[in-house]
């Protein structure tokens, strides 16, 4: 399966004319960074270069009230980060605080922020709304 998929996704990166912004090592420097500097797993949307339309996703429209799932079922394993076209992370969440209270932001963009820059990084910030490509 995963040979059919690597000659799949690499056509379309030929077809398309794409260069590679990540590898498995910033991926990596990534996903460990967000576990062990910030207080929530930020939520996220990939998009995968075999698919043929952008996956929906309410994170664009306002601030969410969940947390991503980096380590499960949800994201890639290393052998399949060369399928990721682009990540899009929203580091703020709203913290469910009662019935009657308003919730809570949690907003922890400026952490998300250095950690791209120190891994050097390439990214696109628009709302508060976290794009990371892997292919362009």
């Amino acid at each position: 399966m995963q040979n059919n998929l690597k000659e799949k996704v690499f056509q379309i990166i030929s077809e398309r004319q794409l260069c590679s912004y990540m590898n498995n090592t910033k991926w990596n420097k990534l996903i460990t960074a967000i576990h062990l500097e910030m207080s929530f797993p930020p939520a996220f949307v990939i998009k995968y270069l075999t698919q043929e339309t952008v996956p929906h996703s309410l994170m664009k429209i306002s601030d969410i009230d969940y947390w991503g799932d980096w380590s499960g079922e949800n994201f890639p394993t290393q052998e399949y980060y060369f399928h990721i076209e682009w990540i899009k992370i929203r580091p703020r969440y709203l913290k469910y605080r009662g019935k009657i209270i308003d919730p809570e932001l949690i907003d922890e963009s400026h952490i998300l922020n250095d950690i791209l820059k120190r891994y050097h990084i390439s990214f696109e910030e628009e709302n508060g709304l976290y794009c990371i490509y892997g292919y362009r």
